[in-house]
């Protein structure tokens, strides 16, 4: 027959020990419970025994269940939370590299300038002004030599009749 146990010392090192003496006592109880209802089972009647077996199973397996859903649900909030916290990095991280890019093209930029290296700016304002000097010069060369071939031709051409 079940005897009730001895509860375990409590040690006066704080509550943690005497909150996990208590749990440990609690379960020991219902092992003993178990024991002494399995025992007057088997003795008594054996319809009974199963009776019980089946309703030991028939809680483990919800018991099994609400456990698995509450896991479940814990682990679906701590990904949730990763996934916030991973995009709230991700997005700071961006910031950052942006911050960066801008640091480095404004130094970039300052040092070219100190170096008298002429900007985008300043290459495609003189590439037009260049373009437009070669129209000017070929525009010269062809009044020239239209002119030119007009004075070779007089100069080649007899004399006018007297």
């Amino acid at each position: 027959m079940a005897s009730k146990r001895k509860s375990l010392p409590r040690k006066a090192a704080g509550a943690t020990a005497t909150a996990q003496a208590r749990v440990l006592d609690a379960l020991h109880q219902v092992w003993l419970a178990g024991l002494g209802a399995a025992s007057k089972a088997q003795r008594g009647a054996p319809q009974l025994f199963e009776e019980l077996v089946s309703e030991g199973a028939r809680v483990h397996t919800k018991t099994v269940g609400a456990a698995n859903k509450a896991v479940r649900g814990m682990v679906g909030d701590v990904q949730s939370t990763v996934n916030a916290r991973i995009s709230e990095v991700r997005g700071k991280a961006a910031d950052a590299l942006d911050n960066l890019e801008k640091i480095f093209q404004t130094r970039v930029h300052r040092a070219l300038t100190q170096l008298g290296v002429p900007s985008a700016e300043q290459l495609t304002t003189l590439s037009k002004r260049v373009d437009a000097l070669n129209a000017s010069i070929d525009k010269l060369t062809r009044a020239r030599k239209s002119g030119a071939s007009v004075v070779v031709r007089k100069a080649l051409a007899p004399p006018p009749a007297p």
